[in-house]
């Protein structure tokens, strides 16, 4: 049948008084009964292997919490980390069950991939560049100045930490795109907000805070005596900042290579690899040159990542003093703390005025043609949104404490314990952090869409997507925070006859309760705020809201596209 060769079966069929009333024919193709088989026997060899791991950690452990604590993650690194980027790998060199680069080598002959690249390359470096010097200014004047409005600057400069991340995209478009607010005020008929200028202004403003946050407190955790010291022996204010102040500032990392949602809307003739890869899997269905696509950006992600660690951990920067002083002095000129402020209070501003037009676009009726108050756009919304805004919800908490604990009790195994693997299972666990939304999305889809694990469709594989992206940001927060707790207090406890279990949920977890609290705030607004990955995730039964704004916003709905925006 069909050239394949096939299994006949005969079965006889009974009637009620038990006689043979005739004879049912099955027809089995062979090659699909032999996988089923195999996978029977791979769920039988695996079942025992782990039945026989439990088994004797529970019997041969010394510590059994934190055996099943190691065996744990190590699976749920296995399973949702390294099976899913070896998928991908694998799509891309056996596309066909054998090996074959014709996937690469279409991907790198094309012209319109190598764009993509030095395209992607070209807005991380400004993007980079910018947002830290930006990060920097915010930074200094906070914690270098007496400035006045000292509240209102530094909630400006974590304010788009909690928006979506292509909220500021949309304002940059109503306010100076073709149709917008101040580009027809002002006649721009020939200047484009589109391409490498527009992303790099509106990435820069929503990924410095990121730098912000580091480099305030690093410079808060500078003894400002040393920098008096530096200039009661004639230093310059100028050699103390470069000499003093700076060196101990350095150590920040900031990447945009793998945002995908401001591209997508602003990047206009601009080519870049996270868009293309997005392209080649929904547009055309080539699940393989978007995986390449992927695996390509993953080069420079993870070669800036890994660059990034590996100097901090060769350059260290201490300060040894006693009682810090409390005196702050301030470093820079009268002139050049003016002109310090002065962009401060400018940058905040333009924050402001992009917020608040999208909080203005609610009232619209439509912007860029007919600036009438209206309420349409927010009954018309609200209705559309009401069910993706309930299943965004509803993943982001199921998420959140997930995420928390894994990261709370990753930190305490990384930190408190010693075993074999120990930073083989750190790496693997800090990898999300360095991979690309896309690559990771088009990754789960490859894992996830066949037996014996079928998530693709489910909620479980967003949440998943969620707890595994979110986790080495927890992990961080839990390892930092346990370096300055003393463990007596978790030995005192042993002591007294508590095991692992009791210790981490009745000592180690209130003392590390704000870095847990923090982990569940950042998981929380991350998952309502995600897009990259999610876009591939996504089914009919669970839809996401920042999916939602970014398709309205595609469609040029942007009254609507405003309304959900504020509501998240």
């Amino acid at each position: 049948m069909g050239g394949s060769l096939r299994q006949v079966l005969f079965a006889p069929v009974y009637d009620a008084e038990r006689y043979v009333a005739g004879v049912a024919l099955f027809s089995f193709d062979v090659e699909s009964s032999s996988r089923y088989q195999h996978l029977l026997t791979l769920f039988a060899v695996g079942g025992f292997c782990l039945f026989a791991a439990l088994l004797c950690i529970g019997r041969l452990s010394r510590d059994a919490f934190l055996s099943f604590s190691v065996l744990g993650l190590v699976l749920i690194a296995l399973v949702f980390i390294v099976y899913p980027l070896y998928s991908a790998v694998r799509l891309t060199l056996m596309p066909d069950g054998s090996f074959d680069l014709r996937v690469w080598r279409s991907v790198l002959s094309s012209k319109s991939s190598l764009e993509a690249l030095f395209g992607s390359l070209k807005l991380g470096v400004c993007t980079a560049t910018l947002s830290t010097l930006v990060g920097f200014l915010f930074a200094f004047v906070l914690t270098r100045t007496h400035v006045r409005g000292r509240k209102f600057l530094g909630a400006m400069a974590t304010l788009p930490v909690i928006s979506p991340p292509f909220s500021l995209t949309l304002s940059i478009i109503l306010l100076f795109g073709n149709n917008g607010l101040i580009s027809k005020a002002l006649g721009w008929t020939n200047v484009s907000i589109y391409g490498l200028g527009g992303l790099t202004v509106v990435q820069t403003m929503g990924m410095f805070p990121i730098a912000f946050l580091t480099l305030s407190g690093v410079l808060e955790a500078i003894d400002s005596t040393l920098e008096d010291v530096a200039l009661d022996l004639s230093a310059t204010r100028w050699t103390t900042f470069c000499t003093v102040t700076l060196p101990l500032s350095a150590p920040v990392f900031t990447n945009s290579l793998a945002d995908f949602a401001n591209p997508m809307i602003l990047a206009g003739s601009l080519k870049v690899l996270s868009v293309e890869a997005y392209l080649e899997v929904t547009g055309m269905n080539r699940l393989g040159e978007g995986a390449a696509l992927s695996l390509l950006l993953l080069l420079p992600t993870l070669t800036a990542f890994l660059a990034q660690r590996f100097w901090v951990s060769r350059t260290s920067f201490v300060t040894v003093t006693g009682k810090p002083s409390g005196r702050l002095r301030e470093i820079t000129s009268p002139a050049c703390k003016r002109a310090l402020t002065a962009g401060v209070w400018t940058i905040s501003f333009f924050l402001l005025a992009l917020y608040g037009t999208i909080v203005a676009g609610c009232f619209v009726k439509n912007w860029g043609i007919d600036y009438t108050f209206s309420l349409d756009n927010i009954a018309e919304a609200l209705s559309r949104a009401k069910d993706a805004f309930a299943d965004t919800m509803t993943l982001a908490a199921c998420a959140t404490p997930i995420a928390g604990l894994l990261a709370m009790l990753a930190a305490v195994i990384l930190v408190r314990r010693k075993f074999h693997g120990k930073r083989l299972l750190e790496a693997l666990l800090m990898t999300p952090f360095a991979l690309p939304g896309t690559l990771i999305g088009i990754s789960y889809i490859l894992a996830f869409n066949k037996h014996p694990l079928l998530l693709v469709g489910t909620g479980a594989i967003i949440v998943i997507n969620y707890v595994v992206r979110e986790l080495p940001v927890g992990i961080e927060g839990g390892v930092a925070s346990l370096r300055q707790i003393d463990p007596s207090i978790e030995e005192a406890a042993q002591d007294l006859g508590a095991n692992s279990a009791v210790v981490f949920r009745t000592v180690v977890l209130p003392l590390l309760r704000p870095a847990f609290l923090s982990s569940l705030s950042y998981t929380f607004v991350r998952a309502m705020t995600a897009v990259s990955a999610i876009i591939f995730l996504i089914s009919a039964r669970w839809n996401h809201l920042t999916v939602l704004i970014l398709n309205f916003s595609e469609n040029l709905r942007f009254g609507y596209a405003s309304v959900l925006s504020t509501v998240l």
